[in-house]
């Protein structure tokens, strides 16, 4: 076994992993116990990626380097955060206020029919 992968958390080595397994190259991630070791610390070289079969070495490298290369996907919510507009402050701090009296008048009314 080799490592062909050093990953910054123990979840991208399992994403990197899949990819190498999808592909064919038989890969497992080791280090993932160390990792529940130390908590919240910041691992160091705990999740790494092993190659099974050093004669798939070229191959994974190719895979691993596509993946290197990716830009991140946009989130949902980046997306969508960019379509709406965003209120003005004013318009905003005016509806807070309508908001504000409508909860004082169900507040008195409520209050009047006890």
């Amino acid at each position: 076994m080799k490592t062909i992968y050093r990953a910054a958390d123990i979840l991208e080595a399992h994403i990197v992993c899949g990819m190498l397994n999808a592909e064919g190259i038989e890969a497992e991630v080791a280090g993932f116990y160390q990792q529940g070791a130390v908590g919240q610390l910041a691992p160091q070289d705990f999740a790494r990626v092993l190659l099974l079969d050093e004669r798939d070495e070229a191959r994974a490298e190719r895979v691993i380097a596509d993946y290197e290369q990716r830009e991140p996907a946009p989130s949902p919510e980046r997306e969508r955060a960019g379509e709406e507009e965003t209120p003005e402050p004013e318009e905003s701090s005016r509806l807070a206020w309508w908001l504000v009296i409508a909860a004082l008048v169900v507040l008195l009314v409520s209050w009047g029919m006890s």
